[in-house]
């Protein structure tokens, strides 16, 4: 049998006390196995995998890594990054200034990303960009439509990372739209371009209704399924479990190990 998704990890943040490794084993020992990708974040560039949030996945696990450059970051800094991914083997896919629409115009967006793509992706690393599903769902006569105006040159994107959260509409008598309806048109987009979607962030808040809660988090699990079934699998799902939407009902843990179950 071959596992549909290999590559189901999450967001984590150390508590009070905890180191970051010991909150990377938490979560696992939470979720009862290895945690095989993760989603990180460093601000401003570091010029080295020793010291950006990648080192703690260094020769174990995948890194779905962001960071947020500016115009006036080194060159030299983005390129001794990419260079030292490559020459420590680390495996992680770079995401540039993720969130975009709510930090900067589409056009000034496009220009840092055609600035800060290249030195990742002619070092041999795999860059893209993510985008908050809401605004991936904008009407494209919205100046915040990111399908239309926070767009790349296609040649210069290797992935599209999409995070969603079903908030405000979960409640005691509300159903959140599922997984596979609420990314039809982002899906019809990677599609079309033969670019690989993947799920940077997603969860649900801790005060919502639970078992509501847990038919939308299942909706995530089929949506992952038929992806794969279409030919297309995610690249990667990363739950965000970091307050308030940490996994603190036993329910949600076993939703999301649901995900790794999956099995053909």
């Amino acid at each position: 049998m071959t596992v549909l998704w290999p590559l189901v990890g999450a967001a984590v943040i150390p508590t009070s006390g905890q180191t970051w490794q010991q909150a990377i084993s938490a979560f696992e020992t939470l979720t009862g196995r290895p945690l095989p990708v993760r989603r990180c974040y460093d601000g401003a560039p570091p010029s080295t995998v020793a010291t950006s949030q990648m080192r703690y996945d260094l020769g174990v696990r995948k890194s779905v890594y962001s960071i947020k450059p500016t115009m006036s970051t080194p060159l030299a800094t983005l390129q001794s990054l990419a260079n030292d991914i490559i020459t420590t083997g680390a495996k992680a896919d770079v995401i540039i200034y993720h969130e975009p629409v709510d930090n900067m115009s589409g056009p000034d967006f496009i220009n840092l990303y055609k600035r800060s793509a290249p030195p990742f992706r002619s070092a041999g690393v795999k860059v893209g960009v993510c985008y908050t599903n809401y605004s991936c769902n904008l009407p494209y006569s919205d100046s915040r439509s990111a399908l239309k105006y926070y767009w790349p040159p296609t040649g210069l994107v290797d992935f599209i990372g999409i995070d969603e959260y079903p908030i405000g509409e979960i409640s005691a008598t509300s159903d959140a739209p599922p997984m596979d309806v609420r990314t039809r048109r982002v899906c019809q987009f990677a599609d079309s371009l033969g670019v690989p979607l993947g799920l940077a962030e997603w969860g649900v808040d801790a005060s919502w209704p639970v078992t509501k809660s847990v038919q939308w988090m299942r909706s995530v699990t089929d949506w992952g399924r038929q992806r794969t079934l279409l030919g297309v699998p995610l690249r990667w799902s990363c739950y965000f479990n970091i307050a308030p939407y940490a996994m603190t009902h036993a329910e949600y843990v076993d939703a999301y190990d649901n995900q790794s179950d999956l099995l053909m």
